[in-house]
């Protein structure tokens, strides 16, 4: 109709299912071409964009112009899986996927304070804050339209609004079982012209992914994981066993120290801002190797925060539950007890020092959210952050409300930022069933009773059992280890002169003294402090990196 501009990021994957009902419903359309993108273009003219936002399926940042009203309409899909940034910069409006877009916009720009703050608490930075002042991410499933003439009169910018807001719905039961909607899910994200793969690190999650994808498919699928040469932090022979049962074309690659060292330079530049989960390593690593021969990927991500995965949910509740019946004052005496020895002290009598330093930090919390934040945090020592607008229970219950805290603040703002931008920077595009807002939606209709194995403390009880129709009992049933490479050893080893020259260069995040400490007490053994030693080192590599751009 010549109304409207799109401009848009993503993948709509029930794109042929809203063609058919916008013809079906007598709507004048003429289709030029077969793209997603047309179709969301024409869902959007015919039909609205509340009403289209309410049907879609996919993953999405969206610029949409409209000629008639005069209004730029900015979009994020509904759990954040592809980002948007966005601000005032010289007066313009301006707008992308990446930082360093808007940063090449303007040569100007003022760390945000309070943004370094929460880096320094978390290790990675929560929407709406970016590293810079005036620029903001779009939350998941808000929607900000502006009109030049409400920019130009004053000289900032609106609210967003949320269009989705996820919610426990135990009264919106569906009619089809998790199998259906997850194996739909899955069929839905195979749909590609370009070679096609899975992430398979022998989990629960990736597991499930990867065995309904192959029982889908007509040929074995291409699946992929990272090993490591130390056995406790790899998984890779167990992915391997699964693979073999279930079928897969399966490529294992293991990450040694060398590996390390040649992709660490380029982290500044993928993920664009202060980010450290330093599990980026092998997923860095693992999008650049799978890239070579596969073009789309299906990850298992978004099944802990679903289904009530973490351990940390059920060490959690059991410390909270067990301390609610002892008076504040006695918690706080127990914290200061705790704390009073340092770490190292703890490790010399065979003790985990760290372990009971996060549960005197713990203690010390005033609400349950505080606590939850406090099991997020890379650094116990700092301040929790006040993030009210994740404390809202809504008849939840605790382990209900880990789940929704992480899923509106760990997932959007860490999980999710890990794997989109390594695997963009490999040109990799990584698809998550498990985000489904179908199967999202299935799994908040559920009762925390059916998510959770009670007397074993931990939780995907559907996922775990679905997935016992595809693979033995005996090759799932073992602790869950993550994804995690073996950071304290390497920054002690072969990345320690990396990390020593880091140390001592110019920051606009941390001070120069303040690094340094960080640095002694992890390098002396007094605290098991590495989580906050690599977030210090991300945003002092960073800030050589954004400095080296100017």
């Amino acid at each position: 109709c010549g109304r409207f501009v799109l401009c848009y990021n993503g993948e709509i994957y029930n794109f042929h299912e809203l063609k058919t009902e916008l013809k079906s419903a007598g709507h004048d359309v003429s289709f030029k071409g077969h793209s997603d993108t047309e179709v969301l273009l024409e869902c959007f003219s015919n039909l609205g964009v509340i009403k289209t936002l309410q049907l879609i399926k996919g993953m999405f940042a969206i610029a949409l112009w409209d000629n008639k009203e005069r209004t730029m309409t900015l979009i994020r899909d509904h759990v954040g899986k592809k980002p948007l940034y966005y601000g005032i910069v010289d007066g313009a409006l301006v707008f992308a996927s990446e930082l360093k877009a808007i940063r090449s916009f303007s040569g100007s720009f003022m760390i945000n304070r309070a943004a370094a703050k929460l880096y320094k608490y978390f290790g990675f930075i929560p929407a709406p804050h970016s590293i810079y002042e005036g620029v903001y991410k779009l939350p998941p499933a808000h929607i900000l339209t502006v009109s030049p003439a409400e920019l130009q009169s004053k000289r900032s910018l609106p609210e967003s609004a949320e269009f989705w807001r996820l919610a426990k719905c135990t009264s919106v039961q569906s009619s089809k079982s998790l199998e259906q909607i997850l194996s739909g899910a899955v069929q839905s994200r195979m749909i590609s012209d370009v070679p096609l793969g899975a992430f398979l690190s022998g989990g629960i999650d990736s597991s499930l992914v990867a065995a309904l994808m192959q029982a889908n498919s007509d040929k074995s699928i291409k699946t992929y994981s990272i090993g490591f040469s130390d056995h406790k932090f790899d998984e890779s022979r167990f992915a391997e066993k699964i693979a073999a049962h279930i079928g897969t074309d399966h490529k294992t690659y293991h990450v040694d120290e060398t590996q390390t060292r040649d992709i660490i330079p380029e982290l500044p530049e993928i993920y664009d801002e202060p980010f450290a989960d330093y599990s980026q390593i092998p997923t860095a690593i693992l999008c650049q190797v799978a890239a070579k021969d596969t073009t789309v990927a299906l990850s298992g991500d978004g099944g802990d925060e679903g289904f009530c995965g973490y351990r940390r949910y059920f060490m959690l509740k059991k410390l909270m539950d067990r301390s609610s019946s002892i008076p504040r004052p006695l918690t706080k005496i127990l914290a200061g007890i705790l704390k009073a020895l340092p770490e190292s002290a703890y490790n010399s009598l065979s003790l985990n020092g760290k372990r009971l330093h996060t549960v005197a930090s713990i203690l010390e919390s005033k609400s349950l959210p505080e606590a939850i934040l406090k099991t997020l945090s890379v650094d116990h020592k700092s301040a929790t952050p006040d993030l009210y607008k994740y404390y809202d229970r809504k008849g939840l219950t605790d382990l209900e409300l880990m789940m929704m805290i992480d899923t509106h603040l760990y997932l959007p703002d860490d999980v999710l930022v890990k794997v989109d931008r390594a695997s963009m920077y490999s040109s990799l595009e990584v698809r998550s069933p498990l985000l489904d807002k179908e199967v999202l939606e299935y799994a908040w209709s559920l009762p925390i009773e059916d998510k959770v194995f009670h007397a074993q403390g931990r939780g995907k009880k559907p996922l775990y059992e679905l997935l016992c129709q595809y693979v033995p009992k005996e090759l799932i049933d073992r602790p869950k280890q993550g994804f995690t490479p073996p950071i304290a050893s390497w920054l002690r080893g072969p990345l320690q002169e990396w990390a020593e020259e880091l140390i001592e260069k110019e920051s606009d995040i941390y001070e120069r003294d303040e690094c340094r400490i960080l640095w002694k007490n992890f390098i002396s053994g007094r605290q098991d402090n590495h989580s906050a030693v690599w977030a210090m080192l991300m945003a002092q590599s960073w800030s050589v990196y954004t400095e080296a751009q100017i």
